[in-house]
């Protein structure tokens, strides 16, 4: 119940901050001089994503096919894994073991948390790694003539990420989402998570091009938006009733 109630209070917030994330988005990737690495690597992980696993069946031998699928099945796992692990110790949660296979995995804890459950919904664990590592070697060599590869890489993994959360979360319901606290709770706080995420990574990426106080803004005009809409069509429909 405490939990239901937190979703309905939460999933203004969320639509406020994932409409004001979009808007904020697409008109930062809309300068395209600055974006195009970042746009190219996203777009090639789509052709990847939908091309030989959807569209071209036909079109390929199906055994190439079907290793392909359960290689990109095995670094998302890889990924959802890692990241369950990687909110642990952040958390200051003991992990106990990790195991990956082609068809699942688990991570081994002595405690658990919302946190801890949803992290791989909304931490986009291979563009973070390709960020550090970018950020690790700039303090040894000069990176800049590499900016554009590691850019083109992060919209590759942030494609990667998005994709395949939303392929699990259109699928059965997951257990880490009940773990969480339930599929509503669960899906407010990913989709608020998500945005949160994607506009500080891309603020990270191009600075100049993102601005967290006029996010912050929008989210929030957005939300009271929302919330007046929510209000004004419970009042009608109470005065229907009565």
């Amino acid at each position: 119940m405490n939990k239901l109630l937190a979703a309905l209070l939460l999933s203004p917030l969320a639509a406020g901050a994932a409409f004001a994330a979009s808007v904020l988005i697409v008109s930062a990737l809309s300068n395209l001089k600055i974006t195009f690495p970042l746009l190219a690597g996203a777009a090639a992980y789509c052709a990847l994503h939908f091309y030989p696993f959807g569209l071209a069946t036909s079109f390929g031998p199906k055994a190439r096919l079907q290793r392909a699928r359960r290689w990109q099945g095995c670094f998302y796992v890889l990924a959802h894994e890692l990241s369950h692990a990687l909110a642990a110790l952040l958390s200051g949660v003991r992990v106990k073991k990790i195991a990956v296979k082609k068809t699942g995995g688990f991570v081994m804890m002595n405690a658990t948390s919302p946190f801890i459950s949803l992290a791989p919904y909304f931490i986009p664990f291979y563009a973070l790694a390709a960020g550090l590592l970018y950020g690790l070697t700039s303090f040894f060599l000069d990176m800049t003539p590499y900016r554009p590869f590691f850019t083109a890489l992060a919209g590759f993994f942030l494609a990667f990420h998005l994709l395949n959360t939303l392929d699990i979360l259109a699928g059965p319901a997951q257990s880490d989402l009940k773990k969480a606290g339930g599929v509503f709770f669960s899906f407010a706080l990913v989709t608020l998570l998500n945005s949160l995420c994607l506009v500080l990574i891309l603020k990270f990426i191009f600075p100049g091009l993102i601005s967290l106080k006029a996010y912050a803004a929008r989210a929030w005009a957005d939300t009271a938006t929302l919330l007046r809409w929510a209000l004004a069509a419970m009042s009608y429909f109470f005065r229907a009733l009565s």
